[in-house]
């Protein structure tokens, strides 16, 4: 099955295409056709459309032969995500197709099979979004909202923490070294479209207009009502 993936929930723009199939024993084949991505810090919606038009053009896939989408539905940069989810839902819309949504969070931890996961977020405001994973990448628990420090707390002993909010907050979270927790901090971690992708080989795909971004927090900018016109 022909599957687009989108991720735009941080500063990483990915888009990466790829044939999913059933594999021996029943387990799925992923082979990724053609893949993108580029950091960005405001340019999703500029960034996405071309890049989506490049990864079809590359493969020699037309937009009516894509089968499936995948998207990235945060948490992360309210904007970026947005753009990114709206871009799907639109093309679902227009080919009749289902979409299969996957967290950021979800996406970080996928790179790192067989290791617990704390995978972070930059959440900004000196905020961050964590939420840990099992070796089998099975969620332990909800995913977590609030200071950097505070989110320390949470890190257990063989922990490998990843994300752009542990790159952001390093120094806090190497602390837990000093506190008897053993924890491994890798930098550069991104939530791929490529990882996007392979999770959407085993997840139930759904109709895009259902399809919503995970904020789990209000957004940076919020209009006032009863203030507004008394400027």
């Amino acid at each position: 099955m022909l599957t687009l993936a989108v991720t735009s929930s941080t500063a990483l723009v990915g888009v990466a295409l790829a044939d999913l199939s059933s594999g021996g024993g029943g387990s799925p084949s992923v082979e990724v056709l053609a893949a993108r991505e580029t950091l960005t810090d405001r340019r999703h919606a500029e960034e996405l459309t071309p890049m989506l038009a490049a990864v079809l053009d590359e493969a020699g896939v037309a937009v009516a032969d894509v089968e499936q989408y995948a998207v990235d539905i945060g948490p992360g940069r309210f904007t970026g995500m947005r753009v990114g989810i709206a871009t799907v839902r639109t093309l679902a819309l227009a080919t009749d197709r289902l979409v299969v949504p996957v967290t950021s969070l979800e996406a970080l931890a996928a790179a790192h099979r067989g290791r617990v996961v704390a995978a972070v977020i930059d959440a900004r405001r000196a905020e961050v979004f964590l939420q840990r994973f099992g070796a089998d990448g099975v969620a332990l628990g909800e995913p977590f909202v609030g200071p950097a420090d505070a989110s320390v707390d949470l890190l257990i002993d063989g922990d490998l923490v990843i994300g752009d909010g542990a790159d952001r907050y390093a120094e806090q979270f190497e602390t837990a070294n000093s506190t008897g927790r053993s924890i491994e901090l890798v930098a550069g971690e991104t939530p791929s479209a490529e990882r996007i992708v392979e999770l959407a080989a085993v997840r139930e795909a759904q109709q895009g207009s259902s399809i919503e971004p995970l904020y789990l927090r209000d957004p940076d900018v919020q209009v006032n009502i009863k203030t507004r016109y008394n400027t």
